[in-house]
């Protein structure tokens, strides 16, 4: 069977007691390490479930799936996953082929950053679609749609939740500051217009800022973080916010 297993948005500890009761008589564990940047310690976690865990890439999950699968066939093979493991478009497809094939699955859920986010005080029901600004070097073709799912958002008074692009393989990782560039450049928002950015959402370094949007182009902000554009805010959700900046 195969079991996809969320670690949560902060680190090792994240790890459930369901996870640790599953892992028990697993054949194989993995780490899916490319989808969401992950706070935690291979070897600590490790140690907590006593079993070696491999690092899975990109590829492995992609164009190699199929290995994955005929090991599902019959190993009991346990994928961990940064955040949610059904939020990746990835690990859909993943379960779905296991249906089609008939193997044995199981999602574990955890925490991720689209519930998280609502700790900055918004509500969660006025979230629109959110999006994935992308690396610099996949940006073309992509800025249209992005502005689009934007301009939508806030004619329709939404919140946009931006997520930022990585290339764990590669070592890259979108910065805050050229996210915001982006933002600005492309007219999705203007450089005076107050915006939130969250850092390290559920970890102990964790900070929330609630600033204008050209303040973010000249600081450094430790990853992972998001970009939150505000809708229309509800007396509640700008009170909220107010709190930090006092």
């Amino acid at each position: 069977m195969l079991v996809l297993a969320g670690l949560g948005i902060s680190d090792e500890r994240g790890l459930t007691l369901e996870e640790i009761d599953e892992i028990k008589d697993a054949d194989e564990v993995f780490l899916e390490s490319y989808t969401s940047i992950w706070g935690g310690n291979i070897e600590k976690l490790e140690k907590i479930v006593g079993k070696e865990i491999k690092i899975l890439k990109r590829r492995d999950l992609e164009e190699n799936v199929e290995e994955i699968l005929k090991l599902a066939m019959h190993k009991k093979v346990v994928i961990f996953v940064p955040g949610d493991p059904m939020v990746a478009t990835t690990h859909s497809y993943i379960v779905l082929e296991c249906k089609k094939r008939g193997i044995p699955y199981k999602v574990i859920h955890n925490s991720s950053i689209i519930s998280a986010i609502c700790e900055i005080g918004l509500h969660a029901y006025k979230f629109g679609a959110m999006i994935t600004i992308p690396l610099k070097e996949k940006i073309r073709g992509s800025v249209d749609s992005i502005i689009e799912v934007i301009r939508e958002n806030k004619k329709r008074g939404l919140h946009t939740l931006c997520l930022l692009d990585i290339d764990i393989d590669n070592k890259k990782f979108l910065e805050i500051k050229d996210a915001v560039k982006f933002l600005i450049e492309s007219g999705a928002i203007d450089e005076m217009e107050k915006i939130v950015v969250v850092s390290c959402l559920g970890i102990n370094k964790q900070k929330i800022f609630w600033k204008e949007a050209s303040y973010f182009l000249d600081v450094e902000i430790e990853l992972p973080a998001v970009v939150v554009i505000l809708g229309n805010l509800h007396f509640l959700e700008r009170e909220f916010l107010d709190s930090f900046t006092s």
